[in-house]
């Protein structure tokens, strides 16, 4: 089965990195999994940096990077081009989503190219209003462009690299790169799987959601209309 790169995006995350990313590899090593784990900051302004570069010089597991311009989806295309292993597997640094998708999304990769983690399909503690954004996002993504799937989040995704680094050209800078990918696997015919995950998110959103949302609906009509020609 080989072993799994773990891509976490981070943003002024000094309060959780250290202890998370520890708990991460707990994990991880218990459950034999051979790994490597690339921490991304993407504009962090606290001491997440500091943080990230000592956990790299204590454990040969890790790898940090650092850009200055905030951008999960530039993150990722970081931690693509770096991956070593054929199976990533991407996570938030709060760890909202539980550790079990990942030996879950580890197997089902031998035979599946992406593995979405839903939040909607098992159990979540969210804000009443987030879940309903997400419902009403995943609504209007099934209307326009026929997906039945119902999270596209960016944390408790699991992919296999050789068709991201095939596909890196539809990976956005912001957060629009999980439908992209996803819709581009349904129109090549790959295979897809969605299972539901246990989550649980009381923390503030690293992100303007209002913003957010404006960003996201732009990016489906964009998606809409470059649908053909994702073959």
């Amino acid at each position: 089965m080989g072993g799994i790169t773990i891509n976490i995006p981070v943003y002024n995350e000094e309060a959780l990195l250290v202890q998370n990313t520890k708990r991460l590899m707990d994990f991880l090593e218990k459950n034999r999994i051979e790994y490597e784990i690339l921490l991304v900051s993407n504009g962090s302004t606290d001491r997440t940096i500091e943080l990230g570069e000592k956990l790299q010089e204590t454990h040969e597991q890790i790898r940090f990077f650092s850009i200055d311009k905030k951008g999960v989806g530039i993150a990722f295309r970081i931690a693509l081009t770096n991956a070593k292993y054929e199976k990533m597997i991407s996570m938030d640094m709060d760890l909202a989503v539980s550790l079990l998708f990942i030996p879950q999304a580890y197997r089902l990769l031998d035979d599946y190219t992406i593995v979405l983690g839903s939040k909607v399909l098992g159990n979540q503690k969210r804000s009443i209003f987030r879940k309903l954004g997400g419902l009403s996002y995943i609504y209007i993504s099934k209307l326009l462009l026929g997906l039945n799937y119902h999270d596209y989040s960016i944390g408790g995704k699991g992919f296999r690299t050789q068709f991201l680094r095939e596909n890196q050209k539809i990976i956005d800078d912001e957060t629009n790169y999980v439908i992209a990918l996803t819709l581009c696997a349904k129109k090549k015919n790959l295979k897809v799987i969605e299972i539901p995950v246990e989550c649980v998110d009381n923390r503030a959103s690293r992100f303007n959601l209002v913003r957010e949302a404006l960003y996201r609906y732009y990016m489906l009509i964009n998606l809409l209309k470059a649908a053909r020609s994702l073959r």
